[in-house]
């Protein structure tokens, strides 16, 4: 089973490495059915289970674009990225860094849900150990822009 280290180095291949920070205790990365590589539960979660709260800056999504199109990590810009959760439609909380909650896949049949202020990553039932988390993205307050350019939702 391929799976990346809960804290660090992600894979040093043609000279890139990913720094993943680990967040979200109980679970790891691996190989999805869903899309690329998923985020998995390492143990049983019972449903109401706060996995993490999640923190960052608070930006527009106009400073977050003029960031994001200025390259802001250089050579490291494919895997040291601005994550980031939507507040509202106008406004951002980032993260400079890529955390275990970026591999958190999309789903219409979601595990997990968030709640805001702060923002907690919460388990909507009780997941089992070796099931893939996800989350309904359309449920965060995201532009129509973005909805409609996004495939995957």
């Amino acid at each position: 089973m391929n799976t990346y280290p809960d804290m660090a180095i992600e894979n040093i291949n043609n000279n890139s490495v990913n720094f993943i920070v680990d967040n979200i205790d109980h679970t790891t990365i691996q190989k999805s059915d869903i899309h690329g590589y998923g985020l998995v539960a390492t143990k049983n979660i019972d449903k109401g289970d706060v996995l993490c709260i999640l923190d960052g800056q608070i930006v527009s999504w106009n400073s977050y674009n003029d960031i994001a199109s200025t390259n802001p990590f250089g050579k490291f810009n494919d895997y040291l990225f601005m994550e980031w959760n939507a507040l509202d439609y106008n406004v951002l909380m980032v993260r400079p860094f890529r955390t275990k909650y970026s591999f958190i896949n999309h789903s219409r049949a979601p595990n997990l849900t968030l709640r805001r202020y702060p923002v907690v990553v919460l388990a909507l039932h009780s997941i089992n150990a070796g099931e893939e988390l996800t989350l309904d993205y359309r449920n965060e307050p995201l532009s129509k822009k973005y909805i409609n350019e996004a495939t995957y939702l």
